[in-house]
């Protein structure tokens, strides 16, 4: 049987006597991701069929177990413990956003894994690591399909950095816009509703790098949306990820702001649809993807 163990959220607390700050990243992170990823982790097995279990304890024998988890670095011990209790077993790995460990060690534990945030040495060099698209904050979805969009463009997030104040900068000078700007990530925020609302009244949504990584779950929330992303080509880290995407990419935000303010109507729509064929069409192979690894992979 394929068992489905979500254990991000089962980070050390940290208490007034314990304030180590990384213990405390860590059990914020892990309680974001159990109830922000949910929803985009469960898309992405929905053609497998498994059974959701609470507790390691739960592991029989004969069992394929899929472990969700973070800060995994810390879990060695549970891993070895799993390893020996299941017949196979498979890591979707949640975080790791500076990648600052070294992990090798720990996949080893795993017949398959698939990680968030892939750098050069995942894409390319392990044949037991697959990247993951961070995927969309869980209750993101499209609210209506109307071709007039209010917004030209929209920024939700904070301005950290200077290539999001340079953003902000040139893009101010196009308008309707909305912009709703945060002091630190999860801080402030719109509630997901309303950023649905937002961005499905959208037709562009700059997708500037993360504080660390190029990648941000800003991109996923604008495609589920149906805007058109606009990313910054760094490294070309989408074009290897995503090979033969339709994402516009721009070297710098002056670029953004020509088109943003150059575009005509019958231009924006078909490049949304492409968007929006290319998303629906990449989820499904990426369901598949996972269906066949893990069913090779159990036999």
């Amino acid at each position: 049987m394929i068992k489905l163990f979500w254990n991000t959220q089962n980070q050390a607390e940290p208490t007034p006597q314990n304030k180590n700050a990384e213990e405390q990243r860590n059990y914020i992170w892990g309680q974001y991701h159990k109830n922000n990823s949910d929803k985009w982790i469960y898309k992405i097995l929905e053609k497998i069929q498994y059974q959701v279990i609470h507790s390691e304890k739960d592991v029989q024998n004969e069992d394929v177990l899929i472990i969700i988890d973070s800060s995994i670095e810390k879990k060695f011990d549970l891993y070895t413990k799993l390893q020996l209790a299941c017949k196979k077993l498979f890591l979707i790995h949640l975080g790791d956003e500076s990648g600052a460990y070294d992990l090798s060690e720990i996949y080893k534990k795993f017949n398959y894994i698939w990680r968030t945030f892939c750098s050069g040495k995942y894409f390319n060099n392990n044949k037991n690591v697959s990247c993951l698209p961070l995927g969309f904050k869980s209750g993101t979805s499209l609210k209506h399909l109307e071709d007039k969009r209010n917004y030209k463009w929209a920024f939700v997030g904070t301005p950290h950095k200077s290539s999001r104040h340079d953003l902000l900068f040139h893009l101010s000078e196009v308008s309707p816009s909305f912009s709703h700007k945060t002091s630190n990530f999860n801080k402030n925020i719109i509630n997901v509703e309303k950023m649905s609302e937002v961005l499905s009244s959208t037709e562009f949504i700059p997708c500037p790098n993360g504080f660390v990584h190029p990648e941000t779950y800003r991109l996923y929330e604008a495609l589920e949306c149906g805007c058109i992303p606009i990313v910054e080509n760094t490294y070309k880290y989408y074009d290897r990820l995503f090979p033969d995407n339709p994402f516009l990419k721009i070297d710098k935000w002056s670029d953004a702001k020509t088109i943003i303010k150059e575009w005509q109507a019958k231009e924006i729509k078909k490049k949304q649809e492409e968007c929006a064929l290319w998303w629906a069409s990449y989820k499904i192979k990426l369901q598949e993807s996972l269906k066949k690894k893990l069913i090779d992979e159990a036999k």
